[in-house]
């Protein structure tokens, strides 16, 4: 197997389970253990992406992948992965055929893991440009048997961040990509903070227009951008540039899974879900398990009765590709799924065809979930802290399906751990990449992505 265009980047993508699974044999003085698995293929428009597939899963018929071969090692030092390294390296070159990516990986009981990898092209071995190792932030993947240079050192706007979490947790983030799903009230502040952090690569996804409603929850919206219409990715990537021109800043007027956008989530580190809609929820979770890119949704919302305030709740759900589902979890309503994908054209089609009589439920017009802006930022805030963690390796999010009460006793933070359901197959789809269905077809009056 060979990508199309074998000048593309080529990045290979590694789930913290079969990381996990691969690495606990490297123990101080162990032989070196060799094993097999299978990747899935990824083509986006300038790199292929390969995801490993638990290891005892295979693909499903006719799809696109290839065999790899995996060798991991306890190392003490640079000097020992390098003589490791020659070893290998010696053997990839004398193997005739059968193999289409190579890994070799050191583990060191001190400090983080060594990295080299190769795939096959029709001229021969040639280094991966990047490899993934979700929970491994800090792994160093060394090119042409050479270890990575040095980072630059950070700028001054950042000592306070740097004095916090060290000068190496800046340098991650500056290599680092997130994709931001939704630019709204919790969109618009995760957005800026990750760029205040020092995130290097951000994209932005959004489709709707700045409206009235929204200038009371999202970040540097004001009346012009009314009087001008003005889309919400838009506003989030001037935001940006505004913040540090340095940072890469990509919007699309468009949605979660338009195929543009799915490219930029195959290669990303992180992926937020910042709506309140079931759908994007449903496929930031797929895409979390498809393509081993660890995500978090995030939302808020106001309960009341008798003309009082009960609840003012925020929720945090980490999506990982060995995390259960949303329907697992019991987060999709399959009516609201059918409203939030349907047309207006179609919903006054529903309204027209009842006639007289009650029209079916999902003709009716989606209610809007009551929230204001300091439970959106407060909400946006924390999932852009808990992701900041992820990228620098610094802190792991403390809960699976954390759940906060503003106003309660002591906020009243609850985790709600739930299992995968047995009945469920989302286990299977780990590392699928492109193979296999989308959680849900694209409607077509959605159109195509737009990058702005």
């Amino acid at each position: 197997m060979h990508p199309r265009d074998e000048t593309a980047r080529t990045l290979l993508r590694l789930g913290k389970t079969e990381f996990d699974m691969l690495s606990a044999d490297a123990l101080p003085d162990s032989p070196a253990h060799d094993w097999t698995a299978t990747l899935a293929v990824t083509r986006a428009q300038d790199a292929s992406v390969w995801t490993l597939r638990p290891l005892h899963l295979g693909l499903p018929d006719a799809a696109e992948g290839t065999r790899a071969e995996i060798r991991t090692l306890a190392i003490d030092s640079e000097d020992a992965f390098r003589a490791a390294l020659d070893a290998w390296s010696d053997a990839a070159d004398a193997d005739d055929g059968g193999v289409g990516v190579r890994l070799l990986i050191g583990i060191a009981l001190q400090g983080p893991p060594e990295i080299a990898a190769r795939w096959r092209t029709s001229d021969g071995w040639r280094a991966i440009d990047r490899v993934f190792l979700e929970g491994q932030p800090g792994a160093r993947l060394w090119k042409d048997g050479t270890p990575p240079p040095p980072d630059d050192l950070p700028p001054e706007r950042v000592a306070r961040f740097t004095s916090s979490f060290g000068v190496e947790a800046y340098q991650r983030l500056r290599r680092s990509t997130a994709v931001v799903i939704g630019a709204g009230g919790t969109g618009s502040v995760a957005i800026p903070m990750l760029a205040r952090a020092g995130v290097g690569k951000i994209v932005i996804v959004d489709s709707d227009l700045i409206s009235p409603s929204n200038l009371e929850r999202t970040h540097a919206s004001f009346p012009e951008h009314i009087e001008t219409p003005t889309l919400k990715a838009a506003l989030a990537r001037d935001h940006v540039r505004r913040i540090d021109p340095d940072i890469e800043v990509i919007a699309f007027d468009g949605r979660l899974p338009q195929r543009a956008i799915v490219e930029e989530v195959a290669q990303a580190d992180v992926l937020l879900g910042c709506t309140d809609q079931h759908t994007s929820r449903l496929v930031v979770s797929d895409m979390a398990r498809r393509y081993l890119v660890p995500a978090i949704d995030c939302g808020g919302l106001i309960e009341g009765a008798n003309g009082l305030v009960t609840g003012q709740i925020i929720q945090l759900v980490l999506f990982r590709s060995h995390d259960p589902c949303p329907r697992c979890r019991g987060m999709v309503d399959d009516m609201r799924m059918r409203q939030e994908l349907m047309s207006p054209e179609e919903r006054q089609a529903l309204l027209e065809a009842a006639g007289d009589q009650a029209p079916p439920p999902e003709a009716h017009e989606i209610p809007q979930i009551d929230t204001v802006g300091y439970i959106t930022t407060v909400s946006g805030t924390l999932a852009a802290g808990y992701a900041i963690g992820w990228l620098t390796g610094r802190f792991e999010p403390p809960f699976e399906r954390m759940q906060m009460n503003l106003i309660a006793e002591c906020l009243d933070v609850t985790d709600r751990p739930q299992p995968v359901d047995e009945a469920c197959s989302c286990q299977d789809e780990r590392g699928l990449g492109d193979s296999g269905e989308l959680p849900f077809a694209i409607p077509a009056h959605w159109g195509a992505a737009r990058r702005l």
